[in-house]
């Protein structure tokens, strides 16, 4: 079955990804300045986080589980 995304799904992902981006971006000049280790280690995990919401396939897979839920669930849990 093709899933459709929407626009919601896609501006929340959006909205999200660059809310970790600011943070990511804060902890780097945070890790260069005040605190060398613990900022810069902090901030490549969220950064990652954040570009993995820009992805395409994360608003596929949103709109895959909207659709599993409408339909009564999934069929590896009944399994």
């Amino acid at each position: 079955m093709k899933t459709s995304v929407r626009i919601a799904e896609r501006l929340a992902s959006m909205v999200i990804g660059t809310a970790l981006t600011v943070v990511g971006l804060i902890l780097i000049v945070l890790g260069i300045t005040v605190f060398p280790i613990i900022g810069i280690l902090m901030a490549f995990p969220v950064l990652g986080l954040a570009f993995g919401c820009f992805r395409p396939s994360s608003w596929a897979i949103a709109a895959e589980r909207e659709t599993e839920t409408e339909s009564g669930g999934s069929e590896s849990l009944a399994a």
